[in-house]
């Protein structure tokens, strides 16, 4: 569990940014009310993640507790009680990821945005491209303050190469390379990448103002940033395009998913197929379906909460077995499985492994005997016809009696 530092001479402050963070997050909140106990804590707990600190202490009334921490590398929010331009920069050089001022409960709601960013930065990297050595050097040593993971790319190739294979949760580039050129692999890159999939922050110089900002976006920039920058507006413009595309991405995943089982929905699995089984068929394509047995009964008998429990147990266990490929919940008590197998035995002993284990274990995770039924098909011309021929086997294990696989 990851532990959060918060230094507040205020107890009722103190006690109510405890109780904030920790019923938000995971983590583990240390209370220090002066510069004394902040030492304390810290020849202790070698393992602080973040620190939230208070700028004005009884016993460190100009900022003492800030230098500890930065001494300490560990990552810091300031809190303080008002905020003026002199102040502000006064802060920002002490390197610290960001300020909040204490003003009402918009401060409360824009910690907690922000800790949820920083407590997660070190899972997101940020690449950098295409950037003279100074503003490299820069933006590799505020970055480093808000935790990112960050690579450096000296050749636009090396690049491309890595972009192949992931992407970070950024893209910067900047000012090295040929304006035409570096435009050109700018348009390249954003015409294999949606903006939602690769946010790119584009460093401009000052002295070439809009027409070059408008350039990059034109070419696939998302947003872009004017150089000389101070911290905050860095990292305020970061932020921004992580937390966009997260948004973006938790709505997409919804999109996607089946509320109740976690499973991929019928809408995305038909876009799976239809994308991919060309490619499946290259192989040997296969599709399945499952259903539960006398579903109604077990929601006449047991009520619905039992019968959503039947769902999420089937699903667990298709993830269990057939995690290898595209599983969804079709419908109701209805399941469906496709993919690219190496041979027909392959997904027959699977599909059997998958129904025994339904029939042996489901008394003990549900307190009631349950099994399912299995149609399989391999190889139809088209998908439409794979769902097609699977829903037929399926009807005919279910006709034949239920609790069985049956194939064409």
């Amino acid at each position: 569990m990851k532990k959060i530092l918060v230094i507040e001479d205020q107890k009722s402050m103190a006690l109510l940014l405890k109780q904030t963070v920790e019923s938000h997050f995971d983590v583990e909140v240390l209370l220090a009310y002066d510069l004394e106990q902040t030492a304390q804590l810290l020849s202790v707990h070698h393992d602080i993640s973040l620190a939230l600190s208070d700028l004005n202490l009884p016993d460190a009334p100009h900022g003492e507790s800030i230098k500890l921490l930065r001494e300490a590398q560990i990552t810091t929010i300031v809190l303080t009680a008002s905020l003026d331009e002199n102040l502000r920069q006064r802060i920002m050089k002490e390197r610290v990821a960001d300020f909040i001022v204490k003003d009402g409960p918009a401060a409360i709601s824009y910690l907690i945005r922000a800790l949820d960013l920083l407590l997660t930065n070190d899972q997101r990297e940020i690449w950098l491209a295409n950037l003279s050595d100074p503003l490299a050097r820069k933006l590799v040593g505020l970055l480093s303050v808000h935790r990112f993971k960050l690579r450096v790319f000296d050749q636009d190739a090396a690049l491309i190469k890595e972009l192949a294979k992931t992407l970070p949760s950024l893209l910067i580039v900047g000012d090295k390379a040929c304006e035409q050129d570096w435009l050109h692999h700018l348009s390249a890159v954003r015409s294999q990448f949606e903006f939602y999939q690769l946010p790119i922050l584009a460093c401009i110089d000052s002295v070439d103002g809009t027409p070059l900002a408008l350039k990059y976006m034109k070419y696939g920039a998302t947003d872009y940033i004017v150089k000389p920058f101070g911290a905050d507006e860095l990292y305020a413009r970061v932020n921004q395009s992580i937390d966009l595309q997260r948004t973006y991405l938790e709505i997409q995943h919804l999109s996607r998913t089946d509320g109740l089982t976690g499973l991929n929905n019928r809408r995305f699995f038909i876009e799976q197929g239809e994308n991919h089984y060309q490619a499946w068929l290259t192989n040997c394509a296969f599709g399945l379906l499952v259903d539960i047995d006398l579903f109604k009964k077990i929601n006449d008998h047991y009520g619905h909460p039992k019968g959503d429990d039947a769902i999420r147990f089937t699903a667990n266990r298709l993830k269990q077995f057939f995690g290898d490929f595209v599983v969804a919940r079709f419908g109701g008590e209805e399941f469906i499985v496709a993919g690219e197998c190496s041979n027909k035995q392959q997904v027959l002993a699977l599909a059997e492994t998958f129904r025994q284990s339904i029939e042996q274990d489901s008394e003990a995770y549900m307190g009631f005997k349950m099994t399912v039924s299995i149609g399989i098909t391999f190889n139809e011309p088209s998908f439409d016809r794979l769902i097609a021929e699977a829903d037929r086997q399926l009807y005919i294990a279910k006709g034949s009696g239920r609790n069985q696989v049956c194939c064409s």
